[in-house]
């Protein structure tokens, strides 16, 4: 496969990042808690920065997550597909970050189906 810049050298599926644990899906009652109607996948590296942690808050955390993300959501111009999340208005389950703000990006899915995922900026 080609496109404008050459031919493809290696290609990285969706199904491949799930498998090998780089996505992580959050289960859909957890999204419609906070109002995210559309199935919602977080990358390890974003659930490490701002949910996980060794306190057993995880799940408190990612509530207070996936709010920022949808007020973020809610306050972006109609059509908007990207959303950025000034870290300071989410939590961290470790010591400081130096992740500045986290990334949610709205994606078609292989049904037509549109997905958010949650991603650190390096990560795009």
């Amino acid at each position: 496969m080609d496109d404008e810049r050459g031919p493809v050298v290696a290609a990285y599926t969706r199904a491949e990042a799930f498998e090998d644990g780089t996505f992580i899906e959050i289960p859909r009652v957890v999204a419609s808690a906070a109002e995210i109607g559309m199935p919602l996948i977080i990358t390890a590296g974003a659930r490490q920065e701002f949910v996980a942690g060794d306190d057993g808050e995880d799940d408190r955390r990612l509530q207070v997550v996936l709010s920022a993300v949808a007020r973020a959501m809610e306050q972006a111009p109609e059509h908007e597909v990207c959303f950025v999340v000034p870290a300071g208005e989410l939590p961290s389950g470790q010591a400081p970050t130096s992740v500045d703000r986290l990334i949610a990006i709205t994606e078609p899915g292989g049904t037509g189906d549109s997905f958010l995922t949650l991603m650190l900026p390096h990560e795009m």
